[in-house]
């Protein structure tokens, strides 16, 4: 790799070696293959556990954020006025 600054400048240029650039693109993916073979992946009943799990949660939250909005739309339904004008009637 070389580095080439301007003088009176800040500018940096950085230019690579053709080979040098492919060695660093051949190790990245010769790494990811190794990271690759070390990943445990799941099999038979646990991989069904972890899909029940999900959609489990999954659903629970939508219900949950389901139920949360039609509240937030009962309180936005109520005539909160005709009520303070009715306790204010009372005193």
């Amino acid at each position: 790799m070389l580095i080439f600054t301007q003088e009176g400048t800040k500018k940096c240029f950085l230019f690579w070696n053709k080979g040098d650039f492919m060695e660093k693109i051949k190790d990245l993916f010769s790494d990811m293959k190794s990271e690759v073979k070390r990943i445990r992946w799941c099999k038979g009943k646990e991989l069904w556990k972890n899909v029940l799990i999900t959609v489990v949660t999954i659903t629970f939250f939508a219900l949950f954020f389901i139920a949360i909005q039609y509240i937030i739309v009962l309180i936005g339904m109520i005539d909160f006025k005709s009520i303070i004008k009715t306790i204010s009637e009372w005193f």
